[in-house]
């Protein structure tokens, strides 16, 4: 339940906001998630030729780790885009802040795999609670845990509601998944899912970060 001193998170105004902040820096965006999008698609076209267990399991770490500093271009784009004119430029860059962004986003996506794999759930969870720290580490210099800690507090009361703009978030990328489908996990599916899951990975980025606006200005 919401408690009364805290406003409702306008989730109509958050997706317009995101798309928005996607129209302003669609180049960019579209690249980094691009390059985000492709560790996933890697990995999916390397297990096509190694039919290891433990191999593919290795492989699947190293890529959340990969996956960390991947995100860490797209965040801050992201809240570039849709911050006032004075905070469109990215904050700037501290090697000890990326690599700190690097291994909470290790854990988080570590987090939502197994959460949604074993129980979908707790996957769901963890996206409404923690799914703002990329953006508070970026703008706020918050340490990796200290950054986990915050969002969940930026999130009460309101997770319900960043849960709507996870869902319309997640439509996005049902063309992609259509085609894994449809042309199977070959080389043509998983191309087909990096190329249309792109956008939609960007368009998510840009709309959390708009979220995260609302929730830490509010």
């Amino acid at each position: 339940m919401r408690p009364s001193n805290i406003p409702p998170l306008p989730v109509g105004k958050v997706l317009t906001r995101g798309l928005a902040g996607f129209r302003a820096g669609a180049g960019a965006l579209t690249v980094r998630a691009a390059v985000l999008m492709a560790v996933p698609a890697g990995v999916l076209v390397v297990q096509l030729a190694i039919d290891s267990y433990w191999t593919n399991l290795a492989l699947w770490i190293l890529a959340l780790v990969v996956a960390g500093y991947a995100a860490w271009p797209i965040s801050r784009t992201a809240l570039a885009t849709v911050s006032p004119g004075n905070r469109r430029k990215p904050p700037q860059e501290d090697w000890w802040v990326r690599d700190g962004f690097v291994r909470s986003s290790a854990v988080f996506f570590l987090t939502v795999a197994v959460g949604t794999l074993f129980f979908i759930v707790p996957g769901i969870m963890v996206l409404m609670i923690y799914s703002l720290y990329p953006f508070l580490i970026v703008e706020r210099r918050a340490s990796g845990f200290q950054a986990l800690a915050r969002s969940s507090q930026l999130t009460s009361g309101n997770r319900i509601r960043l849960l709507g703009v996870v869902f319309v978030c997640a439509a996005l990328f049902t063309p992609g998944m259509a085609a894994l489908a449809a042309w199977g996990p070959g080389p043509a599916g998983i191309i087909a899912l990096w190329v249309l899951g792109t956008p939609a990975l960007a368009i998510s980025f840009t709309s959390l970060a708009a979220a995260y606006r609302e929730l830490a200005h509010s």
